[in-house]
């Protein structure tokens, strides 16, 4: 996750202050394209339409291939990737076809997101992806600093980035 924006209603705390609940909630999650990047081993930017990101891919002759696939919400607060296509001036060979369809293969789960959200779309920017949650908070996560996982895809992770927090 690169951003997190949380936005609640009807906030309250505990007496110890050890928690927060609100009565509802929405958030905004960022997923930057630098960071799936970094994550996914792929150039990856925003594809045509609201709903797809492009992966430019080198074959070994030197070759550009693109690969497309949509992103949508899922059960379980993951976001997914469906229809994979891949279109360039030369074909891909099966091998790294199949390789392709493994890396969007694993769905994303964005970590650390307010208990009793629930993850209700997911669209495409020129820098990265929007994921809009909505529901009510039970309570809220610690602060988090540069450096410390947020995210995990298959064996790659993706940590935040920015200034430490105090």
């Amino acid at each position: 996750m690169t951003e997190l924006a949380l936005r609640m209603d009807g906030l309250t705390k505990s007496d110890d202050d050890s928690q927060a609940r609100a009565r509802s909630a929405e958030a905004t999650v960022f997923l930057s394209y630098a960071d799936l990047s970094d994550a996914l081993g792929l150039e990856l930017t925003q594809g045509y339409g609201s709903d797809r990101i492009r992966a430019r891919v080198l074959t070994t002759l030197g070759f550009e291939v693109t690969a497309t696939t949509t992103v949508s919400a899922a059960s379980g607060n993951r976001v997914t990737f469906k229809d994979f296509k891949v279109a360039g001036r030369v074909a891909l060979p099966e091998a790294g076809e199949k390789l392709l369809g493994q890396v969007f293969a694993e769905p994303i789960a964005p970590r650390n997101i307010p208990d009793g959200l629930r993850l209700r779309s997911v669209t495409t920017t020129e820098q990265g992806l929007t994921a809009h949650f909505s529901g009510q908070v039970g309570h809220l996560p610690p602060r988090r600093r540069p450096g410390h996982l947020v995210e995990r895809v298959g064996r790659r992770e993706i940590r935040c980035r920015g200034p430490e927090e105090p």
